[in-house]
């Protein structure tokens, strides 16, 4: 198996949002790299709160950035028992790691069996993510030349490039 570009035990939307198993009833959520390249530097966020239900496919949440808006798919139907308050401190260690601290959500879920079946990963996960990265050089303004800032399909790195943050907006 080639070397993922992402840690081997996570599950993805097709979204860019993967979730892991963290124990029986506690899976973690967040989402990958290039949904974090999409945005630009991060600006803010709306997540759901503790105790909220959320249903695999449906929208749960927003970020803001410089480049746009995303908005955040659950990978899984649970409940959410913890949001990631690290995320309201500093919202770039999202950029900084977005597949360990930089985690979103942590669910109980429903049925994660059965809708693991809706996931991909291992292989499945790596082909899906090199041709995301493949489509993202091809649809670049400049996509006669590479983007610096969009891995490599056969150097695919782990970490994300960090943004320097300009000051801080002013409050809308």
């Amino acid at each position: 198996m080639n070397k993922l570009p992402f840690p081997e035990d996570l599950y993805f939307h097709r979204e860019h949002v993967w979730v892991r198993r963290e124990a029986e009833n506690r899976w973690r959520l967040g989402v990958d790299e290039l949904f974090v390249q999409d945005l630009g530097r991060v600006t803010g966020m709306d997540l759901p709160n503790e105790g909220d239900e959320i249903s695999q496919d449906e929208v749960c949440g927003l970020f803001r950035g410089e480049n746009r808006r995303k908005f955040f798919a659950a990978p899984v139907t649970g409940e959410i028992l913890e949001v990631n308050q690290d995320l309201y401190e500093d919202l770039d260690i999202l950029m900084e790691d977005p597949y360990s601290i930089g985690w979103i959500l942590l669910i109980d879920p429903s049925d994660p069996e059965e809708e693991l079946d809706n996931l991909l990963h291992g292989e499945d996960a790596l082909d899906w993510w090199e041709k995301e990265v493949e489509l993202r050089r091809s649809t670049s303004p400049q996509a006669a030349e590479p983007d610096p800032a969009l891995p490599a399909p056969d150097e695919i790195r782990m970490s994300v490039t960090r943004l320097e943050n300009p000051e801080p907006d002013e409050p809308q």
